[in-house]
């Protein structure tokens, strides 16, 4: 909805955190009139400074769904919240921030979304697109709210209305933005169209919030709806889309009959569009058979875009990895440390430890999502000299790979570095790669990737 539309309507903002405040500070902007509701009774400082005119309600149960035309709500509150599924079944319109962006947005959009590598890809699109002098916003679940991204309506480039890539010329000069969505933000997606969007892969995550992984699955692949090009992972059939069209991309780190593959050319492993070499994994800087499925997606996204081969190959190229995803942390005693804090369910943990160089000491635990742990089990067996088990979900990873490794228990993250430190020996690596989420006793998987990195260090000190 635009802010002409909204400007006719009573509207509620759900949720006050980080992205309801970029929703308020949006319509605020747009003298747009809204209410507030949150799980607290009453606003925080931060809510009330952004406030002004809006009205505070005091908590989600106290709501009553008649009052409003639209509410937009956070991506941390549930669809299947008691006072959502109320206003739903009473006629009121529930739309997300993306839908916000997707009323106004001008300029070519990337949509990324999977169950990991989310973040990885999209920094990995935004830095080739920035090396080849491309106007770009990386936003989303990735970090700054899509709305905070938007020009001011005080700008003289900004226009109401969805951008058409079909109708308006190539522009090597117009804004990108790449947008990393989560599954909870594609739940009240309806108006984006993106220039490109994929679904990188599928594993299971979040199942406290959806009934089975083909629920979770059906809501990621929503990404596609509208899209221009749609790209698919060959090698993972949840994420394909109903219907393989004329433009459909399809990428794959197994099968080289893919537009986008890896393919083996004098003896060496290379990543190419259709039969045209871009880079060698060797070039590649981050490590790990699921960063070259990362890079192909990159390339195929990035496709509808025209850039040259080389082009391409300077980005990729030049790409260093993220912070909390497997970075390299030190080096101490001829033992790597290792922080992939990012990694939140038992995908990318898998991933991580196979993407190590030597033995693992696996750091692990947290909020488990009500996932099973047992796909970890055979290469915790293969990979994994010792793990070491934290946080809330802990007794259930021990019960899951008991007599896989050696188990050990700790209640803080300086202990797991402590013990790791006895444990691993020259070659080894110290993984942190939760499988879990951090809230059980973080704030966030970035403050448990920091005390990791501040603890590694205190220990090498």
């Amino acid at each position: 909805m635009t802010p002409q539309e909204l400007s006719q309507l009573r509207v509620l903002v759900v949720g006050a955190g980080v992205t309801g405040a970029s929703v308020m500070r949006y319509l605020l902007a747009n003298d747009v009139a809204f209410d507030v509701t949150d799980g607290n009774a009453t606003p925080s400082d931060k809510v009330r400074q952004l406030l002004n005119e809006g009205a505070y309600v005091a908590g989600l149960d106290e709501v009553n769904p008649s009052n409003y035309d639209v509410m937009v709500l956070s991506p941390g509150i549930p669809r299947a919240h008691p006072m959502i599924k109320a206003a739903l079944a009473a006629g009121v319109s529930v739309i997300g921030d993306i839908e916000l962006f997707a009323s106004v947005v001008k300029g070519d959009v990337i949509a990324i979304t999977g169950s990991n590598g989310k973040s990885t890809v999209a920094s990995m699109a935004a830095h080739v697109l920035k090396q080849c002098g491309r106007q770009v916003e990386l936003c989303g679940n990735i970090g700054t709210a899509v709305l905070d991204v938007l020009p001011k309506p005080t700008d003289s480039n900004t226009e109401v209305g969805q951008h058409s890539h079909r109708n308006q010329e190539k522009n090597s000069n117009a804004m990108v933005y790449v947008l990393e969505l989560s599954s909870y933000q594609l739940e009240s997606l309806q108006r984006l169209s993106p220039l490109s969007a994929v679904v990188l892969n599928i594993s299971e995550d979040h199942l406290d919030r959806y009934d089975s992984i083909e629920h979770y699955a059906a809501v990621k692949r929503h990404v596609y709806s509208n899209a221009n090009y749609l790209v698919a992972n060959a090698d993972d059939e949840r994420t394909h889309p109903e219907a393989n069209t004329n433009n459909t991309l399809w990428f794959s780190s197994t099968n080289e009959k893919a537009k986008f593959s890896l393919k083996n050319l004098a003896n060496q492993q290379v990543l190419c569009v259709d039969d045209q070499a871009v880079i060698t994994t060797d070039d590649l800087q981050v490590p790990g058979e699921h960063n070259v499925a990362n890079a192909l997606a990159v390339m195929a996204l990035l496709h509808p875009l025209q850039l040259t081969l080389k082009q391409l190959k300077l980005g990729l190229s030049s790409f260093h990895g993220l912070e909390h995803r497997t970075q390299l942390v030190a080096e101490v005693n001829g033992v790597r440390w290792y922080n992939d804090s990012k990694g939140t369910n038992v995908d990318a943990c898998i991933k991580a430890i196979q993407a190590m160089p030597g033995a693992v000491v696996l750091i692990a635990g947290g909020q488990g999502k009500g996932v099973d742990f047992a796909p970890l089990r055979p290469v915790v067996s293969e990979r994994v000299k010792a793990v070491v088990l934290m946080g809330e979900d802990a007794p259930k990873l021990r019960a899951t790979l008991e007599g896989a490794s050696e188990l050990f228990d700790v209640s803080s993250m300086h202990e797991a570095v402590e013990l790791s430190k006895q444990l691993a020996e020259n070659g080894d690596v110290v993984l942190l790669s939760p499988a879990c989420a951090s809230f059980d006793m973080f704030e966030n998987y970035q403050a448990r990737g920091r005390l990791f990195c501040e603890s590694v260090e205190q220990a090498a000190a």
